[in-house]
């Protein structure tokens, strides 16, 4: 726990922590825990259900490690068979809990800020990456946390989650709040809505980017995915929501939410006469970027961005209507959009000093046959010259999908260039 998140604590008891949750004594406490592997004398220790084990199977390990108390979740254990002066308290619901405690423990710190959440299958890392880099831009100093890490001018690149767990979530907020931030702007991912990784923290918007097949391993179906995602934008309640309508999960999601959405498009037209739209009218893709011509309930406007890709264009509207949602002008939202770059490893353009005579230098993340043939396809669209790519599939965990990008490397790329590893 990072000295500025202790500080805002030091004489809360358990007692206080718990009010309105359950009877406690009250007990100093020095932080708060979900994972025994954490513990630290003095601690809080809060055991409820995981994927594979419960919390509670952990109650010696953690009195042996000195914690001040344990609370577990009642409707998914018993009381552990446990003699110790350390007090174990029941709470039936706990885990529907963790968010409200996390958030009292360290000072409701998404009260300070103005919190956006970004969900949807792809496009989250980059909206929620030039959303936090435009608001900075602007004076608006902004936190990211997401597949990236976490972090306002430095990101902390080993972060492991694109939505960290209940806990680090609002300790990361209060870190935040603690450097002087205004903003914060994270990505939510279904997993995270599921595991209830964001309670308690109180959303000014959110946005949705779009839905597309993925992680149905652990949800089951489209639509429980869909689901998933779209309780942000139901059961946290932000002020503002921001909807890409161009697939027709995004549709539905906006007809849902009525009047209150603000829709944004570069393909489908508006779903309701009286909700708020940004739309793209013009793309004319160049080798630096994308020109865009725009129009909305904010006025028309024009922009260059330094980013490649119509799907990228739609990413950046996403942060353009957010920006004018929140008052700033169409000349200095675009303007900020301007001076921005991709994220690293999304399509990222390679600063060299002195190359403008040279090949233009994109690194992508793309580790899979799709997401191969995506990056090749896009940065045709934007050159007339030869495209030469290299590339890597890691050691020997999918063999198969070798041969896949290879061939799309073949028929996408002039050269191809395939390496050993990563």
């Amino acid at each position: 726990m990072s000295m500025a998140a202790e500080r805002i604590h030091e004489d809360m008891t358990l007692e206080q922590l718990l009010e309105g949750v359950a009877d406690a004594p009250a007990v100093g406490i020095r932080g708060i825990e979900t994972d025994s592997r954490d513990l630290r004398e003095g601690d809080l220790f809060i055991a409820t259900a995981g994927g594979q084990t419960h919390g509670i199977q952990f109650a010696a390990q953690a009195i042996a490690a000195g914690v001040s108390a344990i609370v577990y979740d009642t409707d998914t254990a018993e009381a552990p068979d446990i003699v110790s002066d350390t007090p174990v308290i029941g709470v039936p619901g706990l885990a529907a809990r963790v968010g409200e405690i996390a958030d009292r423990w360290f000072g409701k710190p998404s009260l300070d800020l103005e919190v956006c959440g970004v969900t949807g299958t792809n496009g989250k890392t980059t909206v929620a990456w030039l959303l936090a880099r435009t608001l900075s831009s602007l004076q608006r100093k902004s936190g990211y946390i997401g597949t990236l890490g976490s972090g306002i001018d430095d990101i902390d690149y080993e972060s492991g989650l694109t939505t960290p767990s209940c806990i680090r979530l609002h300790e990361t907020l209060a870190d935040f709040r603690g450097q002087g931030a205004t903003h914060a702007v994270m990505e939510v991912s279904s997993h995270g809505l599921d595991q209830n990784r964001v309670d308690g923290v109180r959303f000014e918007s959110a946005l949705f980017t779009n839905l597309s097949r993925d992680h149905i391993d652990y949800h089951g179906d489209m639509q429980s995915y869909f689901e998933a995602k779209a309780s942000l934008f139901d059961r946290y309640q932000p002020s503002h929501r921001i909807i890409n309508i161009d697939d027709e999960y995004g549709q539905e999601l906006s007809r849902r939410c009525g009047n209150d959405a603000i829709t944004v498009a570069i393909k489908a037209e508006r779903t309701s006469g009286k909700q708020r739209f940004l739309a793209a009218r013009y793309l004319k893709l160049r080798n630096t970027g994308v020109d865009v011509a725009f129009d909305g309930s904010w006025g028309k406007g024009e922009m260059h961005l330094p980013l490649v890709g119509e799907f990228n264009v739609s990413n950046a509207l996403m942060v353009l209507a957010e920006l004018l949602r929140q008052g700033i002008s169409v000349d200095n939202a675009c303007e900020a959009l301007a001076s921005v770059g991709a994220p690293p490893g999304r399509l990222q353009r390679v600063a060299i000093p002195g190359s403008e005579a040279l090949p233009a230098t994109y690194v992508d993340f793309a580790h899979t046959p799709a997401a191969l043939q995506v990056a090749l396809a896009t940065l045709a669209g934007h050159t007339s010259g030869r495209i030469w790519c290299i590339f890597g599939c890691g050691g020997d965990r999918d063999r198969g999908k070798r041969p896949e990008m290879g061939g799309i490397a073949s028929e996408l790329a002039d050269v191809a260039i395939v390496t050993n590893d990563n």
